[in-house]
């Protein structure tokens, strides 16, 4: 906008436009209501920007939350939303950081930076919000593709590792393998053998938490990781048992997996069971986290 000396940027805010929610593009509402504050952020593709926005009110309204996803935008929040990322951000996002390996810090600083790069009109920081959206925006999309919305129950019902794609590569009985393989001779029985490989890392870390009331999992044992509560009575239940130490020479990872400072951690590596010849993850949840180093652990991976 022209200021009498030299063209400047504004926002459209600053123009005076308002999107109105609730109705189709063009419609009134005639009993509208502003965010309150008048503060609200859209992070898009091609920036982060504080606009303007009118809720609908009138008597066949949604809540705020649909209303806000009927224009393909997902809220930060359920109440009082003022924040949101629009659905092509999170999918690009999602994209990125498989294809390019960016974190999500990078990313999302990439975007203020595209809407202010020289620091005189600082952007509110929604990295938090930014996160948050993307954690939640990850679990629907696994619940949608393993197609748990069509489950009359709801996703409730979802049982343990059935989002997971199952190895197409290893025997499934009644889907790729005769029935009856069990009772065919040795000679002809081996074809049927299903190859696993276990291993850990131990450079993964997880930093404790308050509680599980303020961070809860969003899916706990649907996927590759066991269900939290089962593998703690499993651990109790076996923790006298003691790993073997290795003899292997300059082979340090299962020695040293317990003399590791785990102050402040929750986990201290990742232990997994996958095909030995396609390398994925097995289903039903054989994937565990490790809080002790791989002694207490060794028995569950076994065992699995």
């Amino acid at each position: 906008m022209w200021n009498s000396k030299f063209f400047e940027s504004v926002t459209l805010k600053t123009l005076g436009l308002h999107v109105q929610l609730g109705h189709t593009p063009g419609e009134r509402c005639y009993n509208a209501q502003p965010v309150s504050c008048d503060e609200f952020t859209v992070i898009d593709a091609h920036g982060i920007h504080d606009i303007a926005v009118d809720f609908c009110r009138c008597e066949t309204a949604q809540i705020r939350y649909k209303q806000l996803l009927r224009v393909w935008w997902f809220p930060a929040t359920t109440t009082d939303p003022r924040t949101v990322a629009t659905f092509s951000v999170l999918e690009l996002f999602h994209l990125l950081s498989f294809e390019s390996k960016v974190s999500a810090y990078e990313f999302y600083h990439s975007l203020a930076r595209s809407s202010d790069n020289t620091g005189t009109s600082p952007i509110k920081d929604r990295y938090s919000a930014f996160m948050r959206m993307m954690r939640e925006w990850h679990h629907i999309l696994q619940l949608m593709r393993a197609g748990r919305g069509h489950d009359p129950i709801g996703i409730e019902a979802t049982s343990d590792g059935e989002c997971v794609v199952p190895c197409p590569a290893c025997p499934h009985t009644g889907i790729n393998i005769p029935d009856g393989w069990e009772n065919l001779p040795p000679n002809i029985r081996w074809r049927y053998a299903l190859f696993l490989a276990i291993d850990a890392n131990f450079r993964l870390k997880r930093k404790a938490i308050s509680s599980d009331d303020h961070d809860p999992s969003l899916n706990s044992g649907w996927a590759y990781f066991v269900e939290e509560h089962a593998y703690k009575r499993f651990l109790s239940e076996r923790s006298i048992e003691r790993q073997e130490r290795s003899t292997c020479v300059s082979h340090n990872a299962v020695n040293t997996a317990d003399t590791k400072a785990s102050q402040g951690l929750a986990a201290m590596g990742v232990g997994s069971i996958v095909c030995a010849r396609s390398t994925l993850m097995m289903t039903h949840s054989k994937t565990m986290t490790m809080r002790i180093g791989l002694t207490a652990h060794t028995p569950l991976l076994s065992k699995s």
